[in-house]
């Protein structure tokens, strides 16, 4: 069986569709000036959403029906009494969640502040390099130079000193014939 991706952002925005005229919200996206200036990004528009839905026991109630419409709400309103201390209770969690889902977002957001602001000085710092960190750098590579010298300076001598010693070595030969 293959391994299928789920549309993640289709199933939001369709819970969005669904649930927000349910809970008495209006669409966050489609809302003028106050939610757009609240609502940046998805994630500050999911947390508005969170704070204007999370009352679920508030929800006006109302019926489509012209017939029965007046005995609809009344069953309503009863249940809604019935379920009361339940609704309350998750009203009271949605509200907590609510709460440290921004508290999160806002520390979130601080750290990204802080990462970015060190990126910015490491960079800053690496460009400027540190003059210590420079100066040996430029010794180390002198040395290396000067060493590099001296072994080329250290070969030079030693193939003098072989050619010196094949002649010395081809003359003790011919004296010795």
């Amino acid at each position: 069986m293959k391994h299928e991706e789920i549309p993640t952002q289709q199933i939001i925005d369709k819970l969005r569709q669904t649930l927000e005229p349910q809970i008495g919200i209006a669409d966050s996206r489609l809302s003028g000036i106050e939610n757009s200036a609240i609502a940046r990004d998805e994630d500050d528009e999911d947390i508005a959403l969170l704070k204007t839905g999370f009352d679920i026991y508030n929800v006006p109630i109302t019926s489509y029906q012209r017939q029965l419409g007046s005995a609809v709400i009344a069953v309503r309103k009863i249940v809604r009494k019935l379920l009361r201390p339940v609704l309350e209770r998750q009203v009271i969690y949605n509200f907590a969640n609510t709460r440290v889902v921004q508290t999160l977002s806002r520390q979130l957001q601080k750290l990204q502040e802080n990462q970015q602001i060190l990126e910015i000085k490491i960079q800053s710092e690496l460009s400027s390099g540190c003059p210590e960190v420079k100066a040996q750098l430029e010794a180390q590579q002198k040395a290396i130079a000067d060493f590099h010298s001296e072994v080329e300076q250290i070969k030079a001598v030693q193939q003098q000193h072989t050619a010196i010693l094949e002649k010395i070595t081809a003359q003790l030969l011919d004296r010795q014939k």
